[in-house]
């Protein structure tokens, strides 16, 4: 099943728009080594504006280089996923500064315990494919929550893991910590389990620390997240045509400065344009909007052959409730049925300010309901089911039918908290809704769940890499 927000005519002027916009507008890049690396590769560069205009011809040369795959591996080093596969993934929000506490009935401060439940829980749940850091813990220092947050989370879960460096500093330390988990640097290299993301300074520019993390990703061989996230009307134009525009010169600019680095570097568009409510100024990540320009962005994402990553679970509600579920479902739909590689955001709450233990178990499931519509409708000789209905007949029925016992389990989506037995099971239960049902299953996850365990050695080396950075960055 597919869905397209945009026509072929529209994907070409789009990319027309975008190409004209590099190459008469430009892109500004505050980093003097990141417009050194353009200038040598043929972009018309202002040093004075810090500016950098990107022909079609270097353009079109750091496309050719795209190589239709986005590797990772686990933690060990073990398992090998390729994002571009063709099978739909998904993954949590990443960047939260609050945790939903279901016992306050509010959001409050994140902590380093809130980071090391949602963590094992995100390795516990299978729709949930790769990680994002999820909270960033008031506890840890301020300058160096990255580093900490990073060395926390690799001992918690196994699964590929996206960073978000604060500074080329910061960075140097977290490869450092990542290549103590994987047995050395040229391991982490030649097996990556983390990727690492830049977010543009919307609209059309790149900030030197930005610029300079980003090259050094590129010149390290880490697959890149490059994720712009303008707000319409605000930080870029108010149409979503002209936002979809706009975000995509700012991806493809990054795009190409990794790729004349390291040519066929692996690149994800992960870009989040993020609607605004004009109402409140307020940036809306459950609006329709949101979901729509995604999908449009999984089409422009398959043009230039790279991975796509994209909003589908975003909500504007501060809680676990009926607004959170209709928002998630609509736009992770959309987005899903475009055929995204990748679906973000499971957990995330308040415009991604909040994450939630309880939604990241709803999410799991929606996302698992999203996969099997995804899947469609198998239509073979035997799933048209002719023999088993002329062996039943007229009045007959299927339930103790060879048939149905072949199919039961792979034709449906069987949800684990989604209720479905009658009313007197459900009121003896115990269970009143959904959240109820997402505690117990958050609380069994928890207490029966054993992430893979770092060697103590490594936890030793990881520790004593912290205390270094603490002593050096803070």
């Amino acid at each position: 099943m597919r869905l397209e927000a945009l026509t072929v005519e529209n994907i070409e002027q789009i990319d027309a728009a975008t190409r004209r916009l590099l190459a008469e507008v430009g892109v500004c890049f505050e980093s003097k080594k990141g417009l050194d690396i353009l200038a040598d590769a043929g972009a018309v560069v202002d040093f004075d504006k810090r500016r950098a205009r990107i022909p079609e011809e270097l353009l079109d040369k750091a496309l050719r280089a795209a190589t239709n795959h986005f590797r990772l591996w686990n933690r060990s080093g073990t398992n090998e996923m390729d994002l571009q596969d063709g099978c739909i993934r998904g993954h949590n929000v990443g960047g939260c500064v609050r945790n939903f506490d279901l016992q306050q009935g509010q959001a409050r401060d994140a902590t380093k315990g809130d980071l090391q439940q949602l963590t094992t829980l995100i390795d516990g749940l299978d729709n949930i494919h790769i990680c994002r850091p999820v909270v960033y813990p008031r506890e840890f220092p301020a300058k160096l929550r990255d580093v900490y947050t990073a060395a926390s989370m690799l001992q918690y879960t196994e699964k590929p893991y996206g960073v978000s460096a604060y500074s080329v500093e910061n960075l140097s330390y977290i490869l450092r910590i990542a290549g103590a988990a994987a047995g050395g640097l040229d391991n982490l290299r030649a097996r990556p389990f983390l990727w690492g993301s830049v977010c543009p300074d919307s609209p059309l520019s790149y900030s030197a620390s930005t610029t300079d993390i980003l090259i050094k990703y590129a010149e390290f061989g880490l697959p890149v997240a490059i994720s712009p996230c303008p707000v319409c009307g605000g930080t870029s134009p108010v149409t979503l045509a002209g936002t979809l525009v706009q975000q995509n010169a700012e991806f493809l600019a990054g795009f190409v400065l990794v790729q004349v680095i390291r040519p066929g570097i692996a690149v994800k568009y992960t870009t989040r344009p993020i609607p605004m409510d004009g109402r409140t100024a307020t940036a809306a990540f459950g609006a329709v909007e949101l979901g729509m320009m995604s999908a449009a962005i999984v089409q422009l994402a398959k043009r230039y052959r790279v991975c796509s990553d994209v909003y589908g679970l975003g909500t504007s509600s501060k809680v676990p409730d009926e607004q959170t579920a209709f928002e998630k479902a609509l736009n992770g739909l959309l987005v899903a049925l475009a055929g995204a590689d990748l679906v973000a955001a499971a957990g995330l709450l308040e415009d991604a300010l909040t994450s939630s233990a309880e939604q990241l178990v709803i999410d799991n499931e929606i996302l698992g309901m999203i996969f099997r519509a995804v899947r469609g409708i198998e239509v073979s000789a035997e799933t048209l089911a002719m023999e088993a209905i002329e062996r039943v007949g007229p009045r007959g029925n299927f339930l103790t039918d060879v048939h149905t016992r072949a199919h039961m389990r792979k034709e449906y989506y069987y949800p684990q908290l989604s209720y479905r037995a009658g009313l007197a099971k459900w009121q003896s239960s115990g269970y009143k809704t959904i959240l109820d049902a997402a505690t117990a299953r958050a609380s069994a996850i928890l207490s029966t769940h054993q992430p893979a365990k770092l060697d103590a050695k490594v936890v030793e080396e990881i520790d004593s890499i912290l205390e270094e950075a603490s002593r050096s960055l803070s």
